[in-house]
């Protein structure tokens, strides 16, 4: 492995951190994500944030991540911070995000036993049947280093939780009363 805790910031000199960055930012944005009555559900990018805070906060050392009371939370507390115009009332639960984003190529699940097939599984399967996730090498490489992690993370909130569709409305809004204000002068 890569990190053992103590090297957290190291940097391989013969890695390439932006052809690494370049692939993932294209994973992410072409994650799928449900729709439902017009509305983007942002469980699996609020996921990776958790992710990737876990790996900041130190409490993920080794690219094992479990669904543990830490990711828990953390993943709540990001949903409240990029769902509160959202018109349902309750955050998607951890477990659609950690079992699903395994679809879109760069996170891994390893299993204790045999996975259903047709159903997302519930948080206690999960936590009973899933040893960890983990993502690719490469990907974990990359969140090792400080400086590649926060620009991963801040390109996610940009391009994919931060919704600026309401500045085009208020931009129209604004060009709409000064065209007004022009014709009465």
């Amino acid at each position: 492995m890569f990190n053992e805790g103590k090297h957290m910031n190291r940097t391989l000199h013969f890695y390439n951190y932006e052809q690494c960055y370049a692939h993932y930012i294209k994973r992410i944005m072409s994650i799928r994500q449900a729709k439902i009555h017009g509305e983007v559900i942002v469980a699996k990018p609020v996921l990776i944030l958790a992710l990737i805070d876990g790996v900041e906060s130190g409490e993920f050392t080794v690219n094992r991540f479990t669904l543990n009371e830490w990711l828990e939370k953390r993943y709540l507390v990001l949903m409240k911070q990029y769902t509160r115009n959202s018109q349902f009332p309750n955050p998607a639960d951890i477990s659609n995000p950690f079992w699903h984003l395994q679809g879109d190529g760069f996170w891994h699940l390893i299993h204790k036993t045999a996975v259903p097939e047709g159903t997302t599984p519930t948080k206690k399967w999960l936590k009973e049947n899933v040893t960890y996730g983990h993502f690719d090498d490469d990907m974990w490489v990359l969140l090792q280093n400080k400086v590649w992690r926060q620009k991963l993370r801040d390109y996610i909130v940009e391009h994919k939780l931060t919704d600026d569709s309401w500045l085009g409305k208020i931009a129209a809004e604004g060009l709409g009363a000064i065209a007004a204000l022009l014709l009465v002068a």
